[in-house]
């Protein structure tokens, strides 16, 4: 979610938030509450989506995983960024998000995920340096 606040600042971006479970009706209210008072961001920006069949999945299934196995919300995704430069921003990075990234055709933004769990570390990254 902080990502949201920060990235919502610029006027040009649009978010779609891919949840893993189905948000409540109270959380949701909480979150475009907390837009509408920062009044840096017009909460009609912020679109947050989940992919269909979520009990059919078992617990151990990434957001990526569902998404790849959720056709409905993968073409509900590309029609809402359609004509639009768009990425996606994973958090950790795995071989089903490279997957998703081209199904969608949307660029990703990490890089590959073999050189990431290593430079992700303290002493990954005091080799680069």
């Amino acid at each position: 979610m902080a990502r949201i606040f920060a990235t919502g600042k610029d006027p040009n971006v649009d978010i779609i938030y891919v949840c893993p479970y189905q948000m409540t009706p109270e959380v949701l209210g909480y979150y475009m509450k907390i837009l509408e008072i920062s009044g840096d961001m017009d909460k009609h920006r912020v679109q947050f989506v989940v992919p269909e069949n979520l009990d059919r999945f078992p617990n151990h299934f990434s957001l990526a995983q569902m998404l790849l196995y959720s056709p409905r919300c993968v073409k509900r995704l590309k029609s809402m960024v359609k004509g639009k430069q768009a990425y996606i921003v994973p958090g950790a990075v795995g071989s089903d998000d490279i997957k998703l990234s081209i199904r969608m055709q949307i660029p990703i933004l990490s890089g590959e995920p073999q050189k990431q769990s290593l430079y992700s570390t303290k002493s990954g990254a005091k080799k680069v340096f």
